[in-house]
């Protein structure tokens, strides 16, 4: 017998005996028969079918290549519903246009959840709800203006003032509700339509330097330049933090492009690219939690009632310059784009029929 190991051969011999003890295991282990019987037939063929590059566990498609919908068969049926969660991330902030001012967009962030309805295997239709927040920074150079005021006395006093420069940043957080149409092609889909937004809180901190004021009573035809209790002097900053109690609702032109990457047939991660960008470029802000400004026109630089008199700023977003009766920013945009990445669960309508032989 070892003359006959030797002739053989170590290596062969253990082979041989390996295949046999595969062929035991197959017959213990809970395996579909047909390919049970697959592999005992090239077992039977190639004694190499469980080892090396040749071994079934080695050439099996653990993940198959999943075509349109997360299917891998024709009699698959369609999804038919598709729910998403997602977050998203990127540049978003309003911007303006035709104004002294500039606005800086920055850093972007949101989550939601969107309902996708297919009609068909390829069209479909896409709401849901979604809270973003953004930031932005808004500066302006030198302005001069003027505003009228009743004091307590019912005497009207006309005010000028001048500042160097004004800086803003805001926080802005906005609820929206896509309305959309879908295509998808295999692992791709494609959605575009309208987005309304509802700012549900417009937070803002300012800085004005360099103020100046001074004050003209006509009835006396005297000017005040240097008075606290008239909140008339030089002023190097004023500071304000506020928040806006109105804010328009925004409507969104948005279009977002996904790939898929399939799970299994229900679940799949989605990474999309995405804009959203304001239609409505006029819209503006009503005004700020500003109670006690005594200024009819909405001016930069406003004073309060009370005695001593106090300097109220109002923000860029409702300002207005009052030498040219028109908005300090007229055109005031949105804007909100970058990267989404979401889960995806899908539901199938009714098994379609089979066109092809069992």
């Amino acid at each position: 017998m070892l003359k006959g190991i030797r002739h053989i051969g170590l290596g062969k011999c253990c082979r041989h005996v390996l295949a046999v003890l595969a062929c035991m295991l197959l017959s213990h282990i809970s395996m579909p028969v047909s390919y049970a019987q697959s592999a005992a037939a090239a077992l039977k063929m190639n004694p190499k079918a469980y080892t090396g590059k040749s071994a079934w566990w080695y050439n099996y498609q653990y993940f198959p290549e999943l075509t349109i919908f997360g299917q891998s068969d024709d009699t698959i049926p369609d999804v038919k519903h598709r729910y998403s969660f997602y977050i998203n991330g990127g540049y978003a902030g309003f911007e303006f246009s035709h104004t002294p001012a500039s606005a800086q967009k920055s850093l972007g962030l949101g989550f939601g959840g969107r309902y996708n309805y297919f009609v068909s295997p390829n069209w479909g239709f896409r709401t849901g709800l979604g809270l973003d927040y953004a930031k932005t920074t808004a500066k302006m150079g030198e302005f001069v203006d003027d505003f009228l005021k009743t004091d307590q006395e019912s005497d009207q006093v006309h005010y000028h003032y001048s500042f160097s420069s004004v800086e803003e940043d805001y926080d802005i957080y906005m609820l929206s509700v896509p309305l959309q149409l879908v295509y998808q092609y295999k692992r791709l889909m494609g959605g575009f339509g309208i987005k309304p937004a509802f700012p549900i809180s417009v937070a803002y901190s300012q800085t004005i330097t360099d103020i100046n004021t001074k004050a003209y009573f006509p009835q006396y035809d005297v000017w005040v330049d240097d008075s606290w209790v008239m909140a008339c002097g030089d002023y190097p900053y004023v500071p304000t933090s506020n928040k806006y109690m109105a804010s328009p609702i925004v409507i969104l032109a948005t279009a977002d492009l996904e790939y898929m990457i399939p799970v299994n047939r229900k679940f799949s991660i989605g990474v999309s690219a995405f804009i959203d960008y304001s239609i409505n470029s006029s819209f503006s802000f009503r005004k700020s939690q500003l109670s006690s400004v005594n200024t009819d026109q909405n001016s930069m630089v406003g004073t309060t009632n009370e005695v001593p008199i106090s300097l109220v700023n109002n923000s860029l977003l409702s300002g207005k310059k009052n030498y040219e009766s028109e908005a300090v920013v007229q055109h005031i945009h949105y804007m909100n784009a970058g990267l989404r990445v979401s889960l995806n669960v899908n539901s199938y309508g009714p098994p379609k029929p089979r066109t092809k032989p069992y």
